[in-house]
């Protein structure tokens, strides 16, 4: 039984999500506002939240029955009947209480009462625990309407780079608007590529993404876009705010230039199963190369 929850909580997808939260603390430590409190406190409630959109969407598409025989990738733990409905339930909700539980402790050290900040990041909070619940769950869920690119971006990208960072007290004027920008886009490019491999068993179950909406061909080059635009944000960071040494980053940025060339000239699900893990494994070293580069710094 425990072996079907760690399927479940989907431990590869977490490099990903925890990857905007590392970038976050490096901008704060290159800006000397860092705390290992904040810090340690800001993964554990990143990890919990991608485990409850995991779980969600595994109690979700098994509820809209989307996790049928066309299905691609892992097996589901609901759908397979590892796992019964009433138990993923159960779980959803412990998981949502143990992240209220953190995030108000992880608040206090960050703001201690400062109302205004815990109001706003209260809102950040539960519209987090909304987004990781409302992909696939619910009588209208988001990422059956194609609009799941935006939500990654916004807490993906704007939220875990850029949010985090203010939980450390750094400057506004500092603020890593670019680089959260950059690391969205990386994580809609991953989702993309999802969403590209799964074109025809979506359209069989009647979930409508993105990419479904675009068509094979322009969700390619979409998926051009996302990792050409996330590379100018980079880009325009390193040369503004960094010492010109900061560019030698990029060849971490390479496997991600050679993967968007595979996924826009590939339509075999096979490779397209293989370069979703490759986009989101590069995504999550480049990250952690840029934020162990402002560490060191």
């Amino acid at each position: 039984m425990s072996s079907c929850w760690i399927q479940a909580m989907r431990l590869r997808t977490l490099p990903l999500s925890l990857s905007g939260l590392v970038l976050g603390g490096a901008f704060a430590g290159f800006d000397n506002v860092f705390s290992w409190q904040i810090f340690v406190l800001s993964l554990v409630v990143g990890v919990l939240l991608q485990i409850l959109s995991n779980f969600a969407n595994d109690y979700g598409d098994a509820q809209k029955g989307a996790d049928g025989e066309m299905r691609q990738g892992p097996k589901r733990a609901v759908s397979s009947g590892a796992i019964t409905q009433q138990q993923m339930k159960r779980a959803i909700i412990f998981t949502a209480v143990l992240i209220v539980l953190f995030s108000f402790l992880l608040f206090y050290i960050s703001f201690g009462k400062n109302l205004i900040a815990w109001g706003i990041f209260g809102f950040l909070l539960c519209a987090s625990v909304w987004a990781a619940l409302s992909y696939t769950m619910g009588k209208n869920p988001y990422g059956y309407r194609a609009k799941g690119d935006f939500y990654v971006f916004i807490f993906f990208g704007l939220v875990a780079v850029a949010g985090s960072y203010c939980l450390y007290g750094g400057s506004f004027y500092h603020l890593p608007g670019f680089p959260a920008c950059g690391a969205g886009l990386l994580s809609c490019a991953v989702l993309n590529v999802n969403n590209i491999r799964d074109m025809k068993s979506d359209a069989f179950y009647g979930k409508e993404t993105l990419a479904l909406r675009l068509g094979a061909e322009y969700a390619r080059y979409y998926h051009l876009l996302l990792v050409f635009s996330a590379f100018l944000c980079w880009l325009v960071y390193f040369l503004v705010m960094l010492p010109t040494v900061y560019l030698l980053l990029f060849v971490f940025y390479l496997p991600l230039c050679y993967s968007a060339y595979t996924v826009y000239t590939s339509h075999e699900v096979p490779v397209l199963d293989k370069q979703l893990k490759i986009t989101a494994v590069s995504t999550g070293i480049f990250h952690l190369a840029v934020a162990a580069a402002l560490f060191m710094s």
